[in-house]
């Protein structure tokens, strides 16, 4: 999978996610933020753009360690059998992210491990200010979330931490929609399209993680590369 249609999958993933996972998971944690705001007599649409903002760059930071890592993986190039065995590895973790979110697995079980987080929380909400409003914004970033991990196990297969960054961006944008549109106000989308939402992240999950097992097994020579015309498949 090239760069191109990695970021592509990362866009659309993050604004299918955010119409269904997203809505439900991060909404709550919105709404605490949207009373805090009233509370101090801040202005709403700056201080949600900031919000936004600081938890988008968690996710570019993210972006980067985990380009990184997959850098000294060797994901970057062709694929050795250390680079093949680790995007075989993160295949399969994004097959069962994407299962999950389909409903054929238990949902990301370790969302609810998230002690440090709620006490993290808990000392920005007392914060105030617009300094508190981008430590819950970078917390938002924080905040343990399958579609998340998702991303930046997509992340990691760039091989690049420029390339990582730039995916984990794009992620976060395709998550501002559906959260801001909340933020301002909007009605909540009724939970049955969100489970269509859900489900069709989790096929374009499962599609990413399909190619990069695949790709992986290629290079462990497991089967063997499939090209169509001058494009490998996997």
């Amino acid at each position: 999978m090239t760069s191109t249609s990695l970021w592509i999958t990362l866009l659309v993933s993050g604004l299918l996610g955010s119409l269904g996972h997203c809505l439900g998971m991060c909404g709550p944690l919105n709404l605490m933020v949207a009373a805090q705001m009233r509370k101090n007599d801040l202005t709403a649409l700056p201080n949600f753009g900031l919000y936004h903002v600081a938890r988008v760059f968690i996710y570019v930071l993210l972006g980067a360690l985990v380009g990184s890592i997959g850098s000294l993986l060797g994901l970057s190039r062709q694929l050795t059998t250390l680079g093949g065995l680790v995007s075989l590895l993160l295949g399969i973790a994004i097959l069962l992210i994407g299962a999950g979110y389909l409903g054929w697995l238990r949902t990301f079980p370790w969302e609810g491990a998230s002690n440090w987080w709620n006490a993290a929380l808990s000392r920005a909400l007392k914060q105030g200010g617009w300094r508190g409003v981008t430590l819950l914004g970078a917390l938002n970033g924080l905040l343990p979330c399958g579609l998340v991990y998702s991303a930046l196990l997509l992340g990691a297969s760039t091989g690049e931490a420029w390339r990582g960054a730039l995916g984990m961006a794009l992620f976060g944008l395709g998550t501002f929609p559906a959260l801001l549109a909340l933020d301002m106000g909007a009605g909540v989308l009724s939970a049955r399209f969100r489970q269509r939402m859900m489900k069709l992240a989790g096929v374009l999950m499962l599609l990413v993680g399909l190619q990069l097992a695949l790709r992986g097994g290629a290079a462990l020579r497991l089967w063997s590369h499939l090209h169509w015309g001058g494009i490998v498949l996997w």
